[in-house]
């Protein structure tokens, strides 16, 4: 709109009618209804000024309006060419008090979009975004803190067969032996506390340990025993949760199958896992000796308060050094089992690619994995809480007879097993879920699960693998 045009309208609305109902466009001149004279959507047109805002379709079209000009009603902005495309989108109308279309409705969803003349929103504009498939247990976009624990709760819940018959099973064979040692070991201390309170004099000086050399293996054998039916279950739940994310309930058969091809990369994957452990628990050990060992050399030297002083500072330093470190080293390895199991790789690489996946997320994978380790803390102390008391109980009653023995490692045995076939579904269900967040931010995995949800067909792990090898 020109400056002289201003003038003669200053109210900034749309143009009067003329008195003969004639459209005020009609006698722009020559060419009014040309490419030269309307503007594509954002911008003026090449060669002209902004057009006028269009008129409402309440209006009379006027006689002999350019060719190309879009009748009222034909849902298209009056005074515009009937090209694809440039039409009002859905949700606009008139508004005769002003002469102009009216912008989309405002709300949460249409956000604050003002149209300008020739000026359109794009399509889809103002409408809610389309919800992310759910075909499984959780919705196929990243997901957040609420998202993985709920899962995580649901695949208990939806595959109760899999999930805690199998970890009843296995957890069951496993924990035989850790059961007979701990009850061996509390019978050795329930000897020696009697000998302790009765007659201290009678415990031999030369032999002051008052466990036997069979409970001591028992007790750690078992926990050896314990920890690979530990890593079995784990491979086997992590297949299960895999499926679960696309809706496929496997049962304990389907489990086995897909995962019985992958124990001994897993088997691997575990002792590494284990190895690094115990390499980190050396390296904090030292560390402490370490400032001890000088601490006490200063001390000897004549610094008794300087020497004093370097071994609080040493222990506190080498356990929140090496604790750190230790955290921040197998928070980076967390994934190597579910990446192993799934992405069909070896032991060394499992351990690089979880690596590689958590560059860049530490802070967020610790919190929630933090958080889910304090949750199942929670839980299992209140669940092996009474186990233990009652297992202690026959061992005080009667601390030599056989039945005491008996009694508190049947006891102990239930313990292990129903925390264990509760612990370990929902710490496997946490960890996978993680695993897929963190490919569907990183990878775009999502977009790959989307098309094999909607495609229908029955897909298998395979589609976890890396697009290199899919």
């Amino acid at each position: 709109m020109t400056q002289e045009d201003d003038h003669r309208n200053p109210s900034g609305g749309a143009p009067e009618e003329p008195a003969d109902g004639t459209s005020p466009a009609a006698g722009a001149g020559e060419g009014a209804g040309s490419a030269e004279s309307w503007a594509a959507p954002g911008g003026a047109g090449p060669g002209g000024p902004a057009p006028q805002a269009p008129r409402p379709p309440s209006f009379a079209p006027h006689e002999g309006a350019p060719a190309g000009h879009a009748a009222p009603g034909s849902g298209q902005a009056p005074g515009y060419p009937q090209q694809p495309g440039y039409g009002p989108p859905p949700g606009y109308g008139p508004r005769p008090d002003q002469g102009q279309w009216a912008g989309p409705p405002t709300g949460p969803q249409a956000g604050h979009w003002r149209s300008a003349p020739g000026q359109y929103p794009p399509p889809g504009y103002g409408q809610a975004p389309p919800q992310a498939p759910k075909p499984g247990v959780v919705a196929l976009r990243p997901m957040t803190l609420g998202d993985i624990l709920n899962g995580a709760f649901t695949l208990i819940r939806r595959n109760p067969k899999t999930m805690v018959g199998l970890s009843l099973i296995i957890m069951a064979v496993s924990s035989i032996v850790s059961s007979i040692g701990f009850s061996g070991y509390m019978a050795d201390y329930g000897t020696f506390m009697d000998q302790v309170m009765n007659d201290p004099m009678s415990i031999d000086s030369d032999d002051p340990l008052p466990f036997s050399l069979w409970s001591i293996l028992t007790l750690y054998g078992g926990a050896f025993v314990n920890y690979a039916g530990v890593v079995f279950l784990t491979g086997l739940l992590t297949t299960t949760v895999g499926m679960a994310v696309l809706g496929r309930t496997l049962a304990p058969g389907e489990a086995w199958a897909a995962f019985r091809g992958r124990i001994g990369p897993a088997v691997g994957v575990a002792v590494l896992q284990l190895l690094i452990g115990l390499a980190l628990s050396a390296v904090i050990v030292l560390l402490l000796v370490g400032g001890v060992f000088a601490g006490a050399m200063l001390a000897v030297a004549g610094s008794e308060g300087a020497g004093i002083a370097v071994m609080l500072l040493s222990v506190v330093a080498g356990l929140v050094g090496g604790v750190a470190l230790g955290a921040w080293i197998l928070i980076r390895l967390y994934f190597a089992m579910p990446v192993v199991v799934l992405e069909r790789v070896s032991a060394g690489q499992a351990l690089a690619r979880s690596w590689r996946l958590t560059r860049g997320s530490w802070w967020r994978v610790f919190g929630i994995v933090l958080l889910s380790a304090l949750l199942i803390g929670i839980v299992t102390n209140l669940l092996s809480m009474p186990f233990s008391i009652a297992g202690i109980v026959p061992i005080f009653l009667a601390p030599e007879a056989l039945w005491s023995t008996v009694a508190s490692g049947a006891i102990i045995y239930l313990g292990n097993v129903l925390i264990y076939s509760v612990s370990t579904p929902f710490t496997v269900g946490v960890t996978t879920l993680l695993y897929v967040d963190l490919r569907m931010r990183r990878e775009g995995l999502d977009l790959r699960l989307h098309t094999a949800a909607l495609s229908g067909r029955d897909v298998g792990p395979e589609i976890y693998l890396p697009e290199r090898q899919a």
